[in-house]
């Protein structure tokens, strides 16, 4: 099951039916590179370029921990947009539903690029899911999400973004059911490098949960003083591990876009407040597991 994590701290144009049709056709971008799979020490990432011989742009899937969610960057001029945040219209065509993604605006290796906010999947959640997602009080339980069957990543063959770039861009990923396998692949070695014991994860009869809302771990006063000054927002993933007795035992940052004074301020209070339900195996018994999630700090606008 798919977990559903994370937390956050018009212009009117008239244009001819013509015009109009031609605004909305998408920039279609071929492959101009193989999946390419990287091996970090906190995470996996899956990257392919794209382009039409005039521009290219490059995708990145992160994921840092088994599962179907991933984080994604998306780079290059056909991305390109003033807006500085805002919710994105993604689309992993044919066969999938358009969802409402968040991103910051940001560059990479000084090309403009789009940093998606939270937790993606190539299908958004159903209607009931949905509903269930907004009758969720503070501090209830997380949402499960129902799996994505195999046959519906191979019959991805395009992913769509549309406004507020300028122009819809669309890249021909072509199926990605063994691109995401392979990287699943690194996920699992990624794994097993945390001192847990893999084999007994697969039957696990519940996974390290918070004793209390995670929302209360990091607060607005965690927030280091230079950058709060500065007015600078900034995404932390981290992941904990997490003991036989419950109590968080190390702190990992797994990717941030912010220098080490954040890290520092995300882990010192994590490790001072948060609490745990410990993970328990097939027959009950607690193990040493984790638990991960991402802090995005932001100053109200």
């Amino acid at each position: 099951m798919h977990r559903l994590f994370g937390w956050a701290i018009a212009l009117t144009l008239a244009f001819s039916p013509s015009l109009a049709l031609a605004a909305r056709e998408p920039l279609k971008l071929v492959p101009v590179s193989k999946w390419h799979v990287d091996y970090a020490e906190e995470r996996c990432r899956l990257a392919r370029e794209f382009g039409d011989g005039t521009t290219k742009a490059t995708v990145f899937f992160d994921k840092y921990g088994p599962g179907e969610s991933f984080r994604m960057v998306i780079a290059g001029d056909p991305v390109k947009t003033d807006v500085q945040q805002a919710d994105i219209a993604v689309r992993f065509g044919p066969g999938e539903a358009s969802q409402p993604l968040f991103f910051l605006n940001g560059n990479l290796g000084g090309s403009s690029a789009l940093v998606f906010g939270g937790d993606i999947r190539i299908a958004g959640p159903s209607a009931s899911e949905v509903a269930a997602i907004r009758a969720k009080k503070r501090g209830d339980p997380w949402i499960d999400l129902a799996p994505i069957a195999p046959e519906r990543y191979s019959a991805v063959r395009y992913m769509e973004l549309g406004w507020p770039l300028r122009r819809p861009v669309q890249l021909e990923t072509g199926p990605l059911k063994s691109a995401f396998a392979a990287l699943d692949k690194c996920v699992d070695d990624l794994v097993t490098r945390w001192g847990v014991d893999i084999e007994k994860h697969k039957t696990l009869t519940r996974k390290a949960t918070p004793v209390d809302n995670p929302r209360k771990w990091v607060v607005s006063s965690d927030y280091p003083t230079e950058m709060l000054m500065a007015g600078q927002p900034a995404f932390v993933d981290f992941r904990l591990s997490v003991g036989a007795d419950g109590k968080p035992t190390a702190c990992h940052i797994q990717a941030t876009t912010r220098p080490k004074a954040f890290d520092d301020a995300v882990c010192q209070s994590l490790m001072r407040r948060a609490a745990f339900l410990p993970a328990l195996d097939a027959e009950g018994q607690p193990i040493a597991s984790w638990w991960r999630s991402r802090v995005r700090f932001q100053l109200p606008r």
